[in-house]
Order: C-alpha cells, then sequence, then structure tokens
C-alpha cells in the first residue's frame, strides 16, 4: 500500500491515524445536541459551517467501555464524498507518512480485535510509536458493521440522550459554558469569521485559578508536557522551567505563571508552543480550555490593583464564563528580564 499522510490523534493513550485528504478542521469539543434516533456510537451532533455534523466516539463504534468526555477534547472534523462526521480525539498531534500494514489475523482472535478490525486499514510504525489506520469509509458508511458482528448492541445501561448527563455529568458551570460558546462560534462560516477584522482569535488556558488568553496568531502547537523529557537549563532563572525537543529544536519552557505572579496549584500539564519573528519557545500551562474568537469591543481595561510591572505584560481584561480573564502581550514576553538574552 502507498504511504499517505495522515493526521495522528490519541485516545486513551492509544495512536490512531487519519488521511488527512479527509479533514476539514479541527476544534474543540462543544455543547452538542443529541438525537433520540442516532445510533449508539454517535453521542450528538453539532452545526459546523452550517453543515449538520454527528460526532462519533470511538469507544463506543468499537464497542468499549465508555467514560464519557472532557472539556479538553478535540473535535475531527472529517468529510468523505459530502458525508461530514466528527471524531472525538483526546489529544492531536501531528501529520506524519504511514504506510500501514495489514493486521496478522492468526494473532487476533478476541471479539474486541475483530471489531477494531472491521474499521482499520492496518498498523503503522512511526519512530517508536504504533499507530492504528483507520479506514475512514467504513467508518462512515458502514454504521451497521458492529451489530453484524455482535448481535448484542453496546447500548450504556440507563444513559440519559441529554450530551451533559451522558458525557459531561462532572462538567461545571464553567465548562458548560464553554462547551456552549464554542457550538455558537462554530455556527460562523470560516468566510464569515475571516471577514469580521473587528474580532482576535484568544486560545484560553489556566494558570493556578487564573484564566488567561494567549493571541492564537502567535501559538504554533499545542501538547501535553509529559510527551517530551523537560531537562533543566544551566543557570536559568526561575522564570525557565527547564527545556525540550520540539520537532529537533531544542526550545525554552518559559512558566508564564511566576513572571505573573500567579501561585501554583499543581505542576505544569502542557506546553503551548508560540513564534514570535524567528523567536520560539514553550509556555506550561495547567490546562488549555478553549479557542475564543473575541470583538475588540469587549476588552476591557485593567483593574487599577494590577501592578505597574503587571501591565507591561497583560493587555486587558475580558469576562469568560463569570471570572475575569487576563490578556497576555506574548511580544513584550520575549523581552522580559526575566528570560536568558539567547531568548529574548
Amino acid at each position: 500500500m502507498l504511504d499517505k499522510q495522515n493526521l495522528i490523534f490519541d485516545l486513551h493513550g492509544s495512536l490512531y491515524g487519519i488521511s488527512t485528504t479527509f479533514v476539514r478542521e479541527i476544534c474543540w469539543l462543544p455543547e452538542l445536541y443529541s438525537l433520540a434516533t442516532a445510533p449508539v456510537d454517535i453521542i450528538g451532533i453539532f452545526n459546523w459551517r452550517s453543515h449538520l455534523v454527528p460526532v462519533l466516539h470511538l469507544d463506543l463504534r468499537f464497542g468499549r467501555g465508555f467514560s464519557g468526555c472532557n472539556v479538553t477534547d478535540r473535535v475531527i472534523v472529517v468529510e468523505d464524498r459530502g458525508t461530514y462526521i466528527g471524531i472525538v480525539a483526546h489529544q492531536v498531534y501531528d501529520v506524519r507518512l504511514l504506510d500501514p500494514q495489514p493486521l496478522a489475523l492468526d494473532l487476533i482472535q478476541s471479539r474486541q480485535s475483530a471489531l477494531d478490525r472491521q474499521f482499520t486499514l492496518g498498523i503503522a510504525q512511526s519512530d517508536d510509536d504504533v499507530v492504528t489506520c483507520l479506514d475512514l469509509d467504513r467508518l462512515i458508511r458502514e454504521p451497521d458493521a458492529v451489530a453484524a458482528l455482535d448481535n448484542e448492541s453496546p447500548i450504556i445501561a440507563g444513559a440519559e440522550s441529554d450530551f451533559y448527563s451522558r458525557c459531561c455529568p462532572q462538567a461545571t458551570v464553567d465548562e458548560r459554558a464553554t462547551f456552549a460558546t464554542r457550538a455558537t462560534q462554530l455556527k460562523t462560516s470560516i468566510i464569515q469569521a475571516q471577514s469580521t477584522d473587528r474580532e482576535e482569535g484568544f486560545l484560553v488556558i489556566q494558570i493556578g485559578t487564573e484564566s488567561i488568553g494567549l493571541p492564537l496568531e502567535l501559538i504554533v502547537d499545542v501538547d501535553t508536557l509529559d510527551r517530551f523529557m523537560l531537562s533543566p537549563v544551566p543557570v536559568a532563572s526561575s522564570a525557565i522551567l527547564g527545556q525540550i525537543n520540539w520537532r529537533g529544536e531544542i526550545l525554552p519552557v518559559v512558566e508564564l505563571g511566576g513572571i505573573l505572579q500567579i501561585l501554583p496549584v499543581l505542576p505544569r500539564q502542557e506546553v503551548v508552543i508560540i513564534q514570535i519573528g524567528e523567536i520560539r519557545l514553550g509556555i506550561g500551562v495547567d490546562r488549555i480550555f478553549d479557542v475564543l474568537y473575541l470583538p475588540i469591543g469587549q476588552i476591557d481595561e485593567l483593574p487599577l490593583s494590577v501592578s505597574d510591572r503587571l501591565r507591561g505584560y497583560l493587555r486587558g481584561v475580558t469576562k469568560y464564563g463569570d471570572r475575569l480573564m487576563y490578556l497576555v502581550k506574548l511580544q513584550e514576553l520575549v523581552k522580559s528580564e526575566f528570560l536568558p538574552q539567547s531568548v529574548a
């Protein structure tokens, strides 16, 4: 089989690949509308750029236990011959050239593996990773293939049709507001979004107990820190968490919380890679919440309580749910006296 470019994503620690030919957009999981007559593996539907897109969860398609969804989940929107569908992913990584090989059928005897095999092209080795390459045509066009293998449909006992009770029963009020905001934003067509020059995009992150907005135009990548070996930087200030090898390039990881005087609650879990001119660096964050497009008129001035030093790094504030979100001037961050001259 010819090599193909595949978008790599993660679900429960397993890596999957989808041919980039079919991928139309990657977005954060929005609030979904439930359909009473939908197959059990379709957890809901949402309005994506004027298309009604059903969202598929692979745990349910493969007949596995369903543990629900999180506000940090993504949806990969794919299209095949006019049919659109979204696939839930915990993390989306990169695009790789893969050569999937057929599964060794004599080694696969279990019912579970038979379910998996119905929807896969094979497995591929990529560096140290093993990637399962999905057969998108069968995923979209043969929804009854699971039932053909198992007369007992994988029904979740006692599950309600409502999106939150079934998929996100632990979602907080703020998280529900985030899901709803995403759904509203995704209704807008890409052409409409691009023509609105009075809006700016921000990646919403959490550091400590604070919500922070980073300019979307300067963000190159996001990832989990445990994917990298965070090594110390000799004679570095407390503003540097360490350094990572990102795609063959050694990048410092900045402790933004320390610069903004935010008390830590947990060790940093994720990293945001930014690029300003020729400078690239990582920012350690607790969580990545959302992508928010904000009208300029909704950006307010900083409260008087913010110190003069912090004002140099902050552009303003806006409402995010029922709390304030601080918008960071990343261009000023790289000039910070806390960063080594080799970075700034």
